[in-house]
């Protein structure tokens, strides 16, 4: 499940920086911003997995096999691909919009450290719905994203941190689209478990 998040992340962002430099396109991402996802938002949660119940019994009985299976390749290759997708594409129309650079760049972060931490709710069973098990009842999971959103919420409005990450604060309808950003990305997660 680690890997998964972890990994899945990465992907997530190298086709994202890499798709704008391919285009010719100014960064989504500053170095700064991506090492804050990585190392802030979502190491809270990835070190949370570390007290998961087994939701996935039945895989713990089978003979230990390759770590990078088919299932866990596809999981980790389909979330890494379809998010960057989907976060390339609103940048792509936000840019050609005519909005404020540093706007798009900050709800691009926004959106994509909050959707990280989002998405580790659905990873608690890799096999079963979301439907089916209480996502928050991992209680150091959910402190850790808990941990993340608050962090990701201070890089973008505390003075400071937005010197520092280079954002600005997001107005509310960009605030609710970084939200909406965040359930069309779990519900991904979960038509990829489902398929």
């Amino acid at each position: 499940k680690v890997l998964i998040y972890l990994l899945s992340s990465v992907v997530d962002s190298v086709l994202l920086i890499g798709g704008a430099l391919l285009l010719g396109l100014p960064l989504p991402l500053n170095p700064l911003q991506i090492l804050f996802v990585n190392f802030f938002s979502d190491s809270f949660p990835a070190i949370a997995f570390a007290f998961e119940e087994h939701h996935d019994i039945h895989d713990t009985q089978r003979k230990m096999q390759k770590l990078f299976d088919t299932e866990m390749k596809i999981m980790i290759w389909v979330l890494g691909i379809s998010t960057s997708v989907l976060l390339f594409v609103l940048y792509l129309m936000l840019l050609r919009t005519g909005y404020d650079l540093t706007l798009v760049r900050t709800f691009i972060f926004a959106s994509f450290a909050t959707y990280t931490l989002l998405m580790t709710f659905s990873l608690r069973s890799l096999k079963r719905s979301i439907l089916t098990y209480n996502p928050f009842g991992n209680s150091y999971l959910t402190s850790g994203v808990g941990i993340g959103i608050l962090l990701t919420l201070g890089a973008v409005y505390i003075p400071w941190m937005q010197r520092a990450l280079h954002t600005v604060a997001l107005p509310l309808p960009w605030l609710l689209g970084v939200g909406g950003v965040s359930l069309v990305n779990v519900f991904g997660v979960e038509l990829i478990k489902w398929l």
